[in-house]
């Protein structure tokens, strides 16, 4: 799968965080969801959903732009 710089991602964060949805503490070193567009980060909990749909939608659109190769 082609990945875009505004993707979201897994990261191992670098220092402290607060997620964005449900304001627990992230700590630093710990995984957690980050989108770079709006620069959020989100706890596994919180972030998980919209993480499987946008790469369910990727896969999806990558599968179909690629029959008109």
């Amino acid at each position: 799968m082609k990945h875009f710089e505004n993707d979201p991602r897994v990261i191992r964060t670098r220092f402290n965080s607060t997620c964005a949805t449900c304001r627990t503490k992230i700590q630093k070193g710990a995984e957690a969801y980050y989108y770079p567009s709006s620069r959020q980060v989100f706890c596994l909990k919180c972030g998980e959903a919209d993480y499987s749909q946008f790469l369910q939608s990727a896969q999806d659109e990558e599968f179909y732009q690629s029959q008109y190769r």
